[in-house]
């Protein structure tokens, strides 16, 4: 762990205000099992100071017989008392193991639990994640883990982008620690605290894929105030909401419906043509990925020329499929004549190693 790590650790343990809000409800979960640790071993230092005061008080015990007195009463390990207790001391260690039977199941149990049982693990899990949370920048946010955030998170990871899931609901947390890998923040993507910790003022893109068009609207109001640059891609579960949401700053909506309806009537009229597109959504580690690049953002080299003169379609083995000219105008099959101009996009269509090997060739050094 970081020094940083150690100090927040330090700040959470102690509940010192030095640390924002923000970092107290990200690090939740990791108070809540310090403050569990800290009042069991409380529990345990009370009981020990309370009968070692006892038995110097009124059995006159020296403090170290006196200690050894509390323990194993405490323990309650049944070794013979260091020197005959009067009626009153018998009186007060009566009441002494009455109150550490409880006490002490309860702090071992939850000690147990923490140290033993994975608890621990978890924090430190949980801990070092926030901390690669704090580190993104650029990455995309999906709220929720449903069905489509899954899809959506699936396809994210293939094309090696960065991204966070935001959550609450505890079968999907457990799913996303122990199955997925993925980044994750726990909460209500509603609220405005749990947006920051997934890092919405650094992010390039938000995916809303909640169930209820009212809650995608108020997530996509918030994250357009937070973050003014942000793509903010919602899903519309009602197609008459799709116009509101818009209007509260997302800059595309989806409707699964009507893009399942579409799907499924266009295998009744081009099944050829959906299959052959399912073919390359699924082909596994060689499946197609389209990108769409400035043409600025590439080595100049490539700028300025005629796409067949270019080079470009042998830097990574590449098609180039289309061309975004500054209007928003998409070209389909640009002519191998069309000058690259700096302020065009090219979309190109390769698999993932042939996308790999063309980012390498034609990074602007």
């Amino acid at each position: 762990m970081y020094p940083a790590n150690y100090f927040h650790f330090l700040l959470l343990f102690l509940r010192l205000p030095g640390v924002q809000k923000s970092q107290r409800h990200r690090f939740e979960r990791f108070v809540q099992t310090i403050l569990r640790l800290r009042l069991a071993v409380g529990l345990v230092i009370f009981s020990l100071l309370s009968g070692t005061v006892g038995y110097v008080t009124i059995e006159q015990y020296n403090w170290l017989d006196a200690y050894y007195m509390s323990v194993i009463t405490l323990a309650s390990v049944g070794f013979g008392e260091v020197h005959p207790l009067s009626p009153a001391g018998r009186i007060f260690t009566t009441f002494l193991i009455l109150f550490n039977v409880g006490l002490f199941a309860y702090s071992i149990s939850t000690i147990t639990s923490i140290f033993a049982e994975g608890g621990f693990h978890q924090l430190l899990y949980e801990f070092r994640m926030n901390r690669k949370i704090e580190e993104l920048n650029g990455h995309t946010i999906v709220c929720g883990f449903g069905r489509h955030a899954t899809e959506v998170a699936q396809e994210l990871a293939k094309q090696g982008m960065s991204f966070v899931v935001i959550e609450n609901r505890a079968e999907k947390i457990e799913e996303l620690r122990s199955e997925s890998g993925y980044l994750f923040v726990e909460g209500d993507a509603t609220d405005d605290e749990v947006l920051k910790e997934a890092g919405i003022h650094r992010a390039r893109a938000l995916v809303v894929t909640l169930p209820s068009d009212a809650d995608n609207l108020f997530v996509t109001l918030s994250a357009r105030q937070m973050n003014q640059g942000v793509r903010i891609i919602s899903r519309a579960n009602n197609p008459a909401d799709e116009v509101k949401i818009q209007r509260a700053g997302a800059n595309h909506t989806v409707v699964p419906e009507q893009i399942g309806g579409f799907y499924m009537a266009t295998l009744v009229t081009k099944p050829d043509l959906v299959e052959f597109f399912n073919l390359l959504s699924n082909m596994g580690p060689s499946n197609v990925v389209f990108e769409e690049l400035r043409v600025g953002d590439i080595a100049p080299r490539f700028q300025g020329k005629p796409i067949a003169e270019s080079g470009l379609d042998e830097a990574g083995r590449i098609s180039i499929v289309a061309v975004r000219h500054p209007n928003g105008r998409y070209e389909l099959n640009p002519p191998p004549s069309a000058i690259l101009q700096p302020d065009w996009h090219i979309v190109v269509l390769g698999n993932p190693d042939q996308m790999n090997e063309f980012r390498k060739n034609t990074k602007a050094t």
